[in-house]
């Protein structure tokens, strides 16, 4: 991470801020109409935590829709970012409650905690492409789509 005295090019901050406002516009409010204006037609996803999602705007829509559906009220906040050149990483934290099927998971009602660490590339202010990582089996697990496994018994002593 750059430390205090870095100095941001005009490029770098513009691409951190289109990192932001995706987060909290797209992913906290919903609105999926703004990948529109901030995801290149041709996007390309690089990993996700193991979810499938589609090239392109309508892939990370129909993503942002499948998560709101499952955590309506949840909240996606920005608890780190950075830039250098073309490429911002942001640490983020999504937190909510399962309310909606998710992956079909039924609603559990349980509170979820998912922390991510995010690496987007943004070139003449759109997104094209990004990396991603999350604990989606710490998630899965939380709303009861998985079950912890339990240690193997101890061996009978003869």
């Amino acid at each position: 991470m750059p430390d205090a005295d870095h100095k941001y090019t005009a490029q770098e901050e513009a691409a951190m801020a289109i990192i932001r406002r995706w987060c909290d516009e797209g992913w906290t409010k919903g609105h999926v109409e703004v990948a529109d204006e901030l995801i290149h037609p041709n996007f390309k996803v690089h990993g996700a935590g193991g979810q499938v999602i589609e090239p392109g705007v309508e892939g990370l829509k129909q993503l942002i829709l499948a998560w709101r559906t499952g955590f309506p009220d949840a909240v996606q906040r920005v608890d780190d970012i950075f830039a250098l050149g073309d490429r911002v990483v942001v640490r983020l934290t999504w937190e909510g409650t399962h309310l909606g099927d998710f992956m079909g998971t039924p609603a559990s009602g349980a509170k979820v905690s998912v922390e991510t660490i995010g690496i987007d590339r943004v070139v003449d202010g759109k997104v094209v492409e990004g990396w991603g990582q999350l604990d989606m089996l710490g998630l899965l697990t939380t709303i009861g789509a998985m079950v912890p496994a339990t240690p193997a018994p101890e061996p009978a002593k003869s």
